[in-house]
């Protein structure tokens, strides 16, 4: 009885394995077909960036501000092919451009203070998360306070 049970077991797992892995490929594919190959109007970032690295770029600024592509881009619900991304339409494009462009130079000022590790992985950067913790603006004072979320 219990052979039959670790056998099930087994195929319980190896299955869940399986869908969890076509899932993830469905989901990957799905948002790669979205990401164009070329893109325009980039002002800020390498205009030769990989579409990986800027697809990276835009989620993390999303995770450090709490917001999704909408929030600076023309264009709203998960299907990012019907999306404006060229468009400069939203103010909070042109504040995300000038807010990278300050990192850029903090980064650069940082490195001439607190050399980057020798593996890079623990270099002090500044990022979106360094003040807006999540929020869409800033939080400047200790304990929430400050510019928070709406």
């Amino acid at each position: 009885m219990d052979h039959l049970k670790a056998d099930k077991l087994r195929l319980m797992n190896r299955t869940t394995v399986v869908l969890a892995g076509a899932l993830a490929l469905v989901a990957v594919t799905g948002v790669r077909a979205q990401v164009p190959q070329k893109f325009t109007n980039l002002q800020v970032l390498p205009k030769d960036i990989p579409p990986a690295e800027l697809v990276a770029t835009m989620k993390s600024f999303a995770q450090g501000l709490g917001v999704r592509c909408e929030h600076c881009h023309v264009g709203e619900g998960n299907d990012l092919s019907k999306f404006d991304f060229a468009a400069d339409t939203k103010p909070t494009k042109a504040t995300a451009r000038k807010m990278i462009r300050m990192a850029t130079a903090l980064n650069t000022e940082v490195a001439t203070i607190m050399p980057p590790a020798a593996d890079a992985s623990g270099a002090a950067r500044v990022t979106c998360f360094t003040c807006h913790r999540g929020a869409p603006k800033p939080l400047t004072a200790p304990g929430g306070g400050g510019g928070g979320a709406p």
